[in-house]
């Protein structure tokens, strides 16, 4: 419409200079057959002009009256039953967007129980050799804490003193510090929402409970034909069968059968873990990575061995040939003062 308005502007203006120019001719020349040819262009401009503005105003009307049906119909949709979807839908978004923004997730993450072990126990550092299967210990069982299908009980509080155990019985040997693996291990039990004192309690009742009862009266007490005498090891024999089965609920169980007497091979695992209804294939698999970690720990903990004897050799040797030398000294001493 701009183009349009401008071109008839531009042929106006071309019209208004040749009537000008027209004038100024009819003055000079006097034949009214020459003029007449230059007043009918003129003429013929300005009609040109005028119709392209007409046609501006005519397109500049229809503008505005579509501009005002199109402004019409949304009212219209909007007062509608779409138009009433399409703003819900609109502002659920925004919640929904906002929502997220605010959403905080309440399961704690496995670096979350990480930086909440190095918070317990800040100092001294672990050990590098132990610090990579503590770790991932922690892993493990923070992720079978967090699935929802998890239930504590005395079995997995058995496994997980006894993992433990094995991985960090000789620390403190290592370190020569007192107390340092319990310190540890208080720690990783508050790291992961667990009470030290509890979990120490639980699975030492299991531990007695294994040594004090025969093969057979635990099978029953597992399969349920029979009550375990303390509460603790009964809820956790009829539980397990419903809840996540993980490593440490395997390694109680090996303890059970250890306690007992009970020979850890595959044909008594199936066994046991049918009594328990649980999965055999599980608990060969984790029977298999706890042998695994305790050989690589002992094979480490051999090797530091080594080199610590080898440095006490070294050790003496220095010592011996230090007081050789303070021996020779004091001898040369001695004669010299003789001499004299």
């Amino acid at each position: 419409l701009k183009s349009v308005a401008i071109l008839a502007q531009v042929i106006l203006a071309q019209a208004t200079c040749s009537s000008a120019e027209t004038g100024l001719k009819a003055k000079a020349v006097v034949s009214v057959s020459h003029m007449t040819p230059m007043g009918g262009r003129t003429r013929s401009a300005r009609r040109c002009a005028w119709l392209f503005l007409g046609v501006a105003v005519l397109l500049s009307l229809a503008r505005d009256r579509g501009n005002r049906e199109d402004f019409q119909h949304t009212q219209a949709f909007a007062a509608g039953p779409f138009g009433t979807l399409f703003s819900q839908t609109r502002n659920a978004g925004l919640v929904a967007k906002q929502s997220v923004a605010d959403f905080k997730n309440p399961v704690r993450t496995v670096s979350d129980t990480i930086s909440a072990f190095y918070k317990e126990y800040p100092q001294p550092p672990v050990l590098p050799m132990y610090r990579s299967f503590l770790v991932d210990f922690m892993t493990n069982t923070h992720l079978t804490i967090v699935d929802v299908r998890f239930k504590y009980d005395a079995v997995f509080a058995l496994g997980a003193v006894t993992y433990y155990n094995g991985l960090m019985g000789s620390y403190d040997k290592l370190t020569a510090g007192v107390g340092a693996s319990e310190k540890i291990f208080n720690a990783f039990c508050k790291a992961l929402d667990m009470d030290p004192a509890q979990v120490t309690a639980d699975a030492e009742a299991v531990r007695a409970y294994a040594k004090a009862t025969p093969p057979g009266t635990i099978l029953t007490h597992m399969e349920g034909t029979a009550a375990a005498p303390d509460k603790r090891i009964a809820d956790a024999f009829s539980g397990i069968g419903s809840s996540l089965y993980g490593t440490s609920f395997s390694i109680g169980l090996f303890t059970v059968m250890e306690g007992c007497g009970v020979a850890i091979n595959k044909e008594n695992v199936e066994e046991w873990t049918k009594a328990l209804k649980v999965t055999s294939s599980k608990a060969a698999s984790d029977l298999d990575t706890y042998k695994q970690n305790k050989n690589k720990l002992r094979m480490a903990e051999e090797m530091i061995r080594e080199i610590e004897i080898r440095e006490k050799k070294k050790l003496a040797e220095r010592l011996e040939t230090k007081a050789k030398a303070l021996a020779a000294k004091a001898a040369e001493k001695v004669a010299a003062a003789a001499a004299m």
